[in-house]
Parts: structure tokens; sequence; C-alpha cells
């Protein structure tokens, strides 16, 4: 597990530069707010193709998270979180690497 992600996930949710869940990321998409979006490892299947349906995919990055840790991290049980800040994203993006 990645404390480091999941400290710095808790940053982001305490800047309001998160939006949690599938229709909240999907609404950022479609405004153009967001700018990465994570899924958890143990996110339905169901709920990841009707993800990946949309024409957004460059924007998707699984990580090794479950929904438990993501909890823990932000004080929430999803797997879809969309990160609304440019910055943030690319700071996500490397602690992935």
């Amino acid at each position: 597990m990645n404390k480091k992600l999941l400290s710095f996930l808790g940053i982001c949710k305490k800047s309001g530069n998160l939006s949690l869940g599938f229709e909240s990321c999907i609404d950022a998409l479609k405004k153009k707010k967001s700018h990465l979006i994570l899924i958890a490892r143990d996110l339905s299947e169901n709920t990841k193709q009707k993800l990946y349906k949309y024409d957004y995919v460059e924007f998707i990055c699984p990580i090794d998270l479950s929904m438990d840790d993501i909890n823990l991290a932000i004080g929430s049980s999803v797997g879809i979180i969309s990160v609304n800040d440019k910055n943030l994203a690319e700071k996500i993006k490397s602690l992935l690497k």
C-alpha cells in the first residue's frame, strides 16, 4: 500500500479538488474539470466497463488500492476518484511511478 499516495489523497480531499463516485466523476469529465481518474483495484467489472465506454480513457489510471484503503485516506468508500486540479494530478502520477 502506498502511504504517500493515501496521504496525498487526503490532502486533495481537504482542498476540495476531488470528485468521488461514478456519477460525480463523469460530470467532472464532461465539464472538463477532471485531470485524472483513479480506479480502485476492487471496483466491479460492470462499473469499469461503464467507465471505459466514455471517450475519456486517457484520463483513467488503475491504482493498487482497495476501496477500504481509500476509505481510510479520505473517509469515503468509493472505487472511482476524479482529481480536478492539474498540479495535484501530476503529483499523483509521479507517486504512482
